[in-house]
């Protein structure tokens, strides 16, 4: 997958600006479910330092849950997840590898030119490629709100007990409650 706002939402040499000036407490972890900001560097670096300073290390996947925009794709009623085709997806200093699990895939249609004009993973991949270079990563962008989002959450909770989740949100729009929502009790 190609990236689209590399030196438009962050800077596009981000893993050295990380490596240079971002520290990490690398603590442990209270909960494998996190919410970041669905911002540009330029509004959310800070927010993203904090976030990141604080991750520990010991994940055997990463999952970036996201809100697609475009909403719905297609004419008939049917409600799909998208994720970007296996494959890597990189910067012109980080490179991340990108998959769907067989655990999840009867869920995601894959197709890069969907994703490709979302930028919820795109964002924070410097910092997943700095701290996390050999994890795979799963970026899943859901339409709407659907009964399906619930579902797809359990099963990934139950087969991925030692993921890390990231849910991209915009504080002030919710652009991601469907995925909030989804992991209310």
């Amino acid at each position: 997958m190609k990236t689209s706002c590399e030196g438009i939402l962050y800077p596009v040499d981000a893993l050295n600006v990380l490596k240079a000036s971002f520290s990490s407490s690398a603590c442990a972890c209270e909960k494998n479910i996190i919410e970041v900001p669905h911002a540009s560097w330029q509004v959310a670096k800070e927010q993203y330092d904090a976030l990141f300073s604080k991750l520990g290390q010991g994940y055997d996947r990463v999952f970036v849950l996201g809100p697609l925009h475009k909403g719905k794709i297609g004419y008939d009623d049917a409600f799909t997840l998208y994720s970007p085709e296996d494959g890597e997806l990189c910067g012109s200093d980080w490179s991340l590898k990108l998959s769907v699990p067989t655990e999840l895939s009867s869920f995601i249609t894959q197709n890069d030119d969907i994703c490709s004009e979302e930028h919820s993973l795109e964002v924070i991949a410097p910092y997943l490629a700095l701290l996390y270079p050999d994890v795979p990563v799963t970026y899943v962008l859901a339409p709407e709100k659907d009964d399906k989002i619930r579902t797809f959450m359990k099963i990934l909770g139950k087969s991925f007990p030692n993921a890390l989740i990231f849910i991209s949100n915009n504080s002030s729009k919710c652009c991601a409650n469907m995925w909030k929502e989804a992991i209310a009790p």
